[in-house]
């Protein structure tokens, strides 16, 4: 069983990407890039994987994003892509290593032996395709970050008996919907993965004095106040980047603190496929 992560391009999710691969990203993790940004962490992070001889595919359709429109990126990728890096297409009749499919009807004109990335539904499942890769949006969102704190444990993954398929896809501490801009947030939150039972849960650390956007600082220790005793109860849970995350001694801004999240995920995902 594989994991293929879709990953828009933006910096911190790029970095993320380049960290894991450089001390050994699990070979049953296969990263599918959609350039969303003309920076120069996208082919950084492409020669990363070429130098580490780990698969990776880059979307050379993306839809959404600046990077598609743009007739001549600054940052473009070299053509052909280098070993073992290939090519990935939004699904049209261009050929491609791999698809994305985001209809029914897409996925009923697929070749019996290609491999795509298809919706978890169960008409797309009822087809039986030997190479499908069933992809889930099933990242949990709250209209305000605050809200995390009330429900602070949630159900993410089933066990991988569960699983059909070639392979399992899914967009890592984000949803289909792209948005260009963040938004401010009273509140500061990260969200940790975790094996229990078979199964892959998410745990919410929420700060709790949420009354303004004042102080993120404060309320970035407030959130980790509990991972120290929460990782005590849960030693499956332990990767590199929560000794990094307990070591800080400042709050380094929301895309360093993204950039840990997704070190970590990729880190129980690849012991959880082990």
């Amino acid at each position: 069983m594989n994991y293929y992560p879709v990953i828009r391009g933006r910096q911190y999710d790029l970095l993320a990407l380049a960290a894991a691969v450089k001390i050994g990203l699990d070979a049953h993790i296969i990263p599918v890039i959609e350039p969303v940004k003309d920076i120069a962490a996208l082919p950084r992070v492409v020669q990363a994987f070429a130098k580490a001889q780990h698969p990776l595919y880059v979307l050379t359709n993306p839809q959404v994003g600046q990077y598609g429109l743009l007739a001549q990126p600054k940052h473009a990728l070299s053509a052909p892509l280098p070993a073992p890096i290939q090519s990935a297409r939004y699904f049209d009749p261009l050929p491609a290593a791999l698809y994305l499919t985001q209809t029914f009807q897409q996925v009923q004109l697929l070749a019996t032996k290609q491999l795509a990335l298809v919706p978890n539904t169960a008409r797309v499942r009822a087809l039986k395709l030997p190479q499908a890769i069933y992809l889930e949006d099933h990242y949990p969102t709250r209209h305000h970050t605050a809200d995390f704190y009330w429900v602070q444990d949630e159900f993410y993954q089933y066990p991988q008996a569960a699983l059909p398929g070639a392979g399992f896809a899914d967009y890592p501490l984000s949803t289909h919907t792209y948005d260009e801009h963040g938004y401010p947030q009273r509140a500061i939150a990260f969200h940790l993965l975790y094996p229990k039972a078979g199964a892959l849960w998410l745990h919410h650390f929420t700060s709790v004095n949420n009354e303004d956007l004042q102080d993120p600082g404060t309320k970035f220790f407030e959130a980790r106040a509990s991972l120290a005793p929460w990782l005590a109860v849960h030693p499956a849970a332990s990767t590199p980047a929560t000794t990094e995350l307990l070591a800080l001694d400042h709050f380094p801004g929301l895309g360093t603190l993204r950039k840990l999240q997704l070190q970590h995920w990729f880190t129980i995902i690849g012991r959880w496929l082990r």
